[in-house]
């Protein structure tokens, strides 16, 4: 039986952690809150800016549907891990999450976005010296003023409780 995302990050997070102690976890949220469950990866951004206190090592950063645009800030930040939380089609049933790297997640279709978050990620590992993993969620509904999906908000809020206890 494969590793679910838990078991996955907190197998990375030690080594990720030796590598670079002193480096920020930055978590980037991609979607558009106008298009149902594509909202996830923003959601839990907004979750995380409220309940993260000041000074945290998990910087939030809320990249709406172009994350290409904020490759500065993140630079700024000199993370030692990147994050991206996205929605993404998987074959999966809805509100499945699942943890991938840069580089695996070539597979998964994102939506709406002008440059694939593996391009992204595979910049940004090369350019920062850090790591990028893609943590994806599969929507149900993608659909223009529609609302998240329960299954979905489900999901979201198991990753934004795991990252608010993960900084305590």
């Amino acid at each position: 039986m494969p590793l679910s995302w838990i078991e996955q990050i907190n197998l990375h997070l030690p080594g990720q952690r030796n590598k670079y102690p002193q480096k920020p976890i930055v978590l980037v949220g991609v979607g558009n809150l106008l298009m149902g469950d594509d909202a996830a990866g923003i959601l839990v951004i907004h979750e995380l800016m409220t309940g993260l206190p000041a000074g945290s090592t998990l910087v939030p950063i809320d990249a709406g549907p172009a994350p290409e645009n904020f490759t500065g800030q993140i630079r700024q930040l000199h993370p030692g891990l990147v994050i991206f939380v996205d929605a993404g089609k998987m074959e999966e049933p809805p509100g499945t999450i699942r943890l991938v790297t840069c580089r695996e997640a070539e597979g998964v279709s994102a939506f709406g976005h002008t440059l694939p978050l593996s391009v992204l990620g595979g910049y940004l590992e090369s350019e920062l010296d850090c790591d990028c993993l893609l943590l994806v969620i599969q929507p149900q509904v993608i659909e223009f003023d529609a609302q998240p999906t329960e299954k979905v908000l489900d999901a979201v809020k198991e990753i934004s409780r795991f990252f608010l206890n993960l900084n305590q």
